[in-house]
C-alpha cells in the first residue's frame, strides 16, 4: 500500500499544554528570523555556491534568542559554504505547528531541518516525514547524548533526530507545612517517597483552605507526561516495547492498580480536578507531583511560598523520571541531507544544548554540557540531573502516540471523577489498538 502522511491531531481540549510540561511552548512575539521559502531548498545551493539550509522550530519566546545566536554562530563558522535560515512557527495551546508540518509534508515543501516534540518521533519516522540519520551520527556524538534521548529518538533501530534539550519533573512541597507535620525528606533517589506515603501525607495536611496535592498539570499532554512515570515505576508500561499494542499494557493489573491509587486522591478530596495554574504557588496545595524544572524560576514571584523539592514518588522499587523535549531531524523533502546534517549537528552539539539550558532553564541533552556547569550541581537542579542520568524513561514510543495521549487523558479524567478504572483503561486499549490496526499497513 502506498505510504500516507499520517499525523493524527488531537482535539483542542486534549491538546491543551501548560508551560510546565516537556512539550511546552511559550507562544507569542515576533519571528526574529524567517525562512526565505516555506520548504526545503530546490537545489541546495545559492547562485554563489553557498548551500542554503532551512529549518523550522516552534515559536517559543524564551528559546528564540538562543536559537538566533546559534544560527548566527553557524553562519559565521561556515561562511561561504553553508547558510542556515530558521523560521519560528506559532504553536499556541493547540497543534498549529504540527498542522503546518502535516500540510507541508503532503505538499512536499517541508524545510530541510524539522524540529519536533520528542514523543512524536516515532509517528514522524513511521510515516516518512523525517528520514534516518543513523549513518551520520558518530559513536562519539551518540555516546555524549543522554541515554533517554537516544531511546526517544530511535525508531526500529534507526536514529531519526537529535535532542536540543531535555525536560524533567520534580516533586515540590510546602516547607512550612512539611516542617509543621514533621515529614521526612528523602535522602537520596532510592529513598524517594512511595505514592502510598504521599497519599498519607496528603490526607494529614488537607484542610478546607489547602488540598494535599496538585496532580493535574493540564488536562491534555500534561497527564501522560506527569503520570506515566508512576505507571512505569509500577512495572506497567502503557504500550508494548515496539509500540504496536496497548491491550495487556495500559489495562494490565498493575496499571489498573496505579490508576486506582491516583483515583483515591480525588475520591477523598485530597486533590482538585480543576486546579488553578498556580494552586501550589498560592499555597492552596501542599504538594505538587510534577512541574518542569524550569518552573523554579517562577517561584520568585511568590515570596511568601517556602518551597522544597525532591525526587518524583515511586510506585514500585525504583523511581522513574519523565523526560523528553524538542528534537531536530532531516525532513523527507531535504535535497542535500549531507549539508543539512552539518547544521543539525551544530544546532544540537554540546555548546548549543548548554546555551539552551542557560536561556530556557531546560536540562541539556548532552552529558558534556553538564561538565563544569555549576547550575546543574546545585539544588534543586542537581535532583533533576540525577533523575535524568539514573531514572529517565521516555513517554510511550508508538506511531499512534497522538491517539494514545489524548485517550489516556480522557480516561484518567474519567477515573478521577469516579469511573471504573479497569473499564476506562480497557476502552483506551481497545481504541488505541484499533487505530494502530487501521494504519499499520501505511506506516513504515
Amino acid at each position: 500500500m502506498k505510504k500516507r502522511n499520517w499525523v493524527i491531531m488531537m482535539s483542542a481540549a486534549a491538546l491543551a499544554m501548560a508551560s510546565v510540561t516537556g512539550c511546552s511552548s511559550q507562544n507569542g512575539g515576533e519571528t526574529t528570523a524567517k525562512a526565505e521559502n516555506a520548504g526545503g531548498s530546490k537545489d541546495g545551493a545559492s547562485a554563489d555556491g553557498v548551500k542554503e539550509i532551512t529549518m523550522w522550530y516552534q515559536e517559543n519566546k524564551t528559546m528564540i534568542p538562543a536559537f538566533d545566536q546559534r544560527v548566527e554562530d553557524f553562519n559565521k563558522e561556515y561562511e561561504g559554504k553553508y547558510h542556515l535560515t530558521i523560521e519560528y512557527i506559532p504553536r499556541g495551546s493547540s497543534y498549529a505547528y504540527e498542522d503546518k508540518v502535516n500540510s507541508a509534508a503532503a505538499a512536499g515543501i517541508l524545510p530541510d531541518l524539522l524540529s519536533l516534540d520528542g514523543p512524536n518521533v516515532s509517528n514522524y519516522a513511521a510515516n516518512g516525514i523525517i528520514v534516518p540519520i543513523t549513518s551520520y551520527v558518530s559513536e562519539e556524538s551518540k555516546n555524549d547524548m543522554l541515554p533517554s534521548t537516544v531511546l526517544q529518538n530511535t525508531y526500529q533501530n534507526d536514529m531519526y533526530t537529535v535532542s536540543f534539550n531535555e525536560a524533567v519533573s520534580l516533586f515540590y512541597y510546602n516547607k512550612d507545612v512539611f516542617e509543621e507535620h514533621g515529614f521526612r525528606i528523602p535522602e537520596g533517589i532510592d529513598d524517594a517517597y512511595t505514592l502510598d506515603e504521599v497519599y498519607e501525607m496528603a490526607k494529614e495536611v488537607s484542610t478546607p483552605e489547602m488540598v494535599g496535592i496538585k496532580i493535574i498539570m493540564n488536562k491534555g499532554e500534561g497527564l501522560i507526561y506527569g503520570l506515566s512515570p508512576l505507571f512505569d515505576s509500577a512495572g506497567a508500561p502503557l504500550v508494548s516495547e515496539d509500540g504496536s499494542k496497548a491491550d495487556g499494557y495500559i489495562n494490565s493489573e498493575k496499571s489498573v492498580e496505579t490508576a486506582v491509587k491516583l483515583q483515591k486522591f480525588f475520591d477523598d478530596k485530597l486533590a482538585n480536578i480543576d486546579p488553578t495554574p498556580t494552586e501550589f504557588q498560592d499555597q492552596k496545595a501542599a504538594m505538587w507531583i510534577a512541574g518542569n524544572i524550569n518552573q523554579v524560576v517562577q517561584f520568585d514571584d511568590f515570596p511568601d511560598l517556602h518551597w522544597g523539592a525532591t525526587y518524583l514518588p515511586k510506585t514500585g522499587d525504583h523511581v522513574v523520571s519523565n523526560c523528553g523535549s524538542w528534537t531536530l531531524g532531516i525532513s523527507k523533502d531535504c535535497k542535500d541531507p549531507d549539508a543539512a546534517y552539518v547544521a543539525l549537528e551544530f544546532m544540537t552539539n554540546s555548546e548549543s544544548t548548554r546555551l539552551y539550558g542557560e536561556v530556557g532553564g531546560y536540562p541539556p541533552a548532552r552529558k558534556s554540557a553538564y561538565e563544569n556547569n555549576t547550575q546543574w550541581d546545585e539544588y534543586p537542579y542537581s535532583l533533576a540531573k540525577e533523575q535524568l542520568f539514573e531514572a529517565a524513561v521516555p513517554r510511550p514510543k508508538t506511531p499512534v502516540y497522538t491517539v494514545l495521549t489524548s485517550k489516556f487523558a480522557e480516561a484518567m479524567l474519567d477515573i478521577f471523577t469516579g469511573s471504573d478504572a479497569k473499564e476506562s483503561l480497557d476502552a483506551v486499549a481497545s481504541y488505541v489498538d484499533d487505530e494502530y490496526a487501521r494504519v499499520k499497513d501505511s506506516i513504515k
